[in-house]
């Protein structure tokens, strides 16, 4: 019994499918109906008692009426007596009256006692016959024939009376045997009433803290188990679930509460990885960048000391190879930061892909030939429509980790056409990539481990497949992978193929001659770092600008007080002395000197904040270190009025792109690749 009220009907109420207001609501009333039902049977007991009262007034009625003939019917004699002794008019009235008021009552008698058929037949021919000799006895008497009358009066009177008198006294007692009965029947349907009125309320009572306690456990305990879970989520536990059977609001909370437990925990992990892919990041950024520092350091005070020139050229080299390492290290951090922070917005052309082809040949053919690979680029006249310079960042990550984690044998580029996409397509016969690693390598800093070449040289941090990925994302490019581990993989990004257009395009992209935009530009420089300072102000002056350095705009402003000539650019640091920021600077200088200077920043902070913090205000942003292409790429394009994005200047200048592609047809015809 404890266990169904504690477990079986709660949990019954729970499966219900309906809204905790409707269950409340039905709980409710069902009380009132039961209610209603304590109330039809507390009247319907008032109803059966208020009708044996009745019946008992009827029964006293009857009684009394039977007495009432007995009185009369001894008065009648009792008048009849004294007309026979007293023979005058007034007593022969009297009796006379009697025995109408008789009559009356009799009348009366067979109103209340309508029921008693036999006994009121008897009494009624009794009745009849007392009446006819109690009349004649008057009429004998009138006549003066008073003892004829007193004989009938004796003879035939007097045992009429008794026998009415016996007849009334049998009614009188089978009314009041009737009445007693009555009185007792009354007091047990009294009773009866009382225990079916009282077990009534009793059940109404019983089955409204049932309904109650039913219905607050179903909501209170998965309340309960709720708040339990979520103390447990608080806590860090994601591992568990909560199971509720109800079929209305709580269970609809529940499940979301799993669905949220679910999602927490996969954020969670998601978070954990990458704190464990952050950590092994900066253990590896600080193993690689130190391994370019220390070689720098020693290059550096070799090529202090060195007299040889071609041993000083040597060394030379050696220090520009470990700044370019460095330059790479940063570059690849830089895109991450990028792309997450979306900074980047694909500015989708139609080109034909030959073009493109031909650049990462050109990139990458000493690298495959330095490693004893033979690399080829399969021709194709085919046009598609993308971004060219995120496609080449695309296909220069596939290209160099092919060569990069190919010994023996080669790499293959070419394109397939499927329906109305192109495949462009990587073969290598590298180390391939194991079944269980195929999702693992598009993660940032993950990397297929790879014993030969660990030993030849430094793993990378592993960001060029992560890089590829988020590209192809953000083009809604297709990318897929096919591998098998010691033979080779593929890599294929599928884009939207083109027609090419009829006519020839070998006008448009002939070189034309241009002044140099940069050349005789006046152009304010703040830094606070007298070094990156005097750094910027020398390569600026050594491409022909006049520079006014400055740690501040009001230093700037000094500088150029006097000087009726404005500034045609602004370069300003994004963090500068006493917390104040490079926007700042420019909003300053803009507003003092009346007029909308075009302007960028430099910063070394990756984080993606300042990318959109900068695109808010019209700003362009270079990230440290600049390499001197990206900076005059930049300086370019501003200069000269253009209006493409400061990213996609930086990473085309750093990674050698061109920065105004311009891609030529190829009128060889398209080759599958084989």
């Amino acid at each position: 019994m404890t266990h169904w009220l504690t477990e079986w009907l709660p949990r019954l109420v729970a499966r219900a499918p309906a809204t905790i207001h409707r269950k409340l609501l039905a709980a409710f009333l069902s009380i009132v109906v039961l209610l209603i039902m304590v109330g039809a049977v507390g009247l319907q007991a008032l109803s059966g008692a208020n009708s044996r009262a009745e019946e008992v007034v009827t029964l006293q009625r009857k009684i009394a009426a039977y007495r009432q003939l007995q009185h009369d019917t001894t008065a009648q004699l009792y008048s009849v007596t004294s007309a026979l002794l007293v023979p005058d008019a007034p007593t022969l009235e009297a009796t006379v009256r009697q025995l109408d008021q008789f009559g009356y009552d009799f009348d009366r008698l067979q109103f209340v006692a309508k029921d008693e058929v036999e006994l009121l037949a008897q009494l009624q021919g009794e009745y009849d016959q007392f009446i006819q000799v109690v009349s004649k006895v008057v009429e004998l008497i009138r006549d003066g024939r008073v003892r004829e009358g007193r004989a009938l009066q004796a003879a035939q009177a007097g045992p009429l009376a008794d026998r009415m008198e016996r007849l009334t006294n049998q009614l009188v007692n089978r009314a009041q045997a009737d009445m007693v009965a009555s009185i007792e029947a009354n007091q047990a349907a009294n009773l009866s009433s009382q225990r079916t009125v009282i077990g009534f309320a009793v059940a109404s009572i019983a089955l409204a803290l049932v309904l109650g306690y039913a219905i607050s456990l179903s909501v209170i305990r998965p309340v309960k188990q709720m708040e339990a879970r979520f103390n447990e989520i608080a806590s860090g536990d994601f591992s568990g679930r909560i199971e509720v059977p109800n079929r209305d609001e709580l269970g609809k909370l529940a499940a979301n509460l799993n669905r949220m437990n679910d999602e927490l925990g996969r954020l969670y992990r998601q978070l954990e990885a990458a704190n464990l892919a952050k950590s092994r990041f900066l253990a590896a950024a600080s193993h690689d960048l130190r391994q370019p520092l220390h070689a720098l350091n020693l290059f550096v005070a070799q090529l202090r000391a060195e007299t040889d020139p071609a041993e000083r050229s040597r060394v030379t080299a050696q220090i520009d190879a470990a700044v370019t390492a460095m330059n790479d290290l940063f570059n690849a951090l830089l895109d991450i930061s990028k792309l997450d922070a979306g900074a980047l917005a694909p500015e989708l052309t139609t080109f034909p892909v030959a073009h493109l082809l031909k650049q990462l040949e050109t990139t990458f053919a000493p690298a495959a030939r330095e490693k004893g690979l033979r690399l080829r680029f399969v021709p194709t006249a085919a046009w598609v429509r993308s971004d060219f310079i995120l496609l080449q960042r695309i296909l220069l990550n596939l290209v160099s980790n092919a060569i990069r984690y190919t010994a023996r044998g080669g790499v293959l580029v070419g394109c397939r056409r499927r329906g109305p996409q192109l495949r462009i397509e990587v073969w290598d016969s590298g180390i391939g990539i194991p079944e269980d690693q195929r999702e693992n390598i598009f993660r940032e800093f993950y990397q297929v481990v790879d014993p030969e070449r660990s030993r030849r040289g430094r793993p990378g941090l592993g960001l060029g497949l992560a890089i590829v990925d988020r590209l192809c994302r953000l083009l809604d490019h297709r990318l897929e992978l096919t591998s098998t581990p010691g033979r080779g993989s593929r890599f294929a990004v599928s884009l939207p193929w083109v027609a090419a257009p009829q006519e020839s395009i070998e006008h448009s992209i002939a070189p034309k001659a241009k002044s140099d935009p940069v050349s005789g530009k006046l152009v304010v420089v703040i830094d606070d770092d007298a070094l990156a300072l005097d750094a910027m102000r020398g390569l600026l002056r050594r491409w022909g600008c006049f520079v006014v350095g400055a740690e501040s705009e009001s230093s700037a402003l000094a500088s150029l007080a006097g000087d009726d000539h404005r500034p045609d650019l602004i370069i300003s640091d994004y963090r500068l002395a006493d917390g104040r920021t490079g926007i700042e600077a420019i909003q300053r200088l803009r507003s003092a000197l009346g007029a909308r200077i075009p302007a960028f920043l430099v910063t070394g902070d990756i984080a993606p904040e300042r990318l959109r913090e900068a695109g808010a205000n019209g700003l362009h942003l270079l990230h440290k270190p600049v390499e001197p292409m990206a900076l005059r790429a930049m300086l370019n394009q501003i200069l000269k009025g253009g209006g493409r994005a400061a990213d996609r200047l930086q990473a085309t200048a750093t990674h050698g792109w061109s920065t105004n592609p311009q891609p030529a047809a190829d009128p060889s015809p398209a080759h599958p690749l084989r």
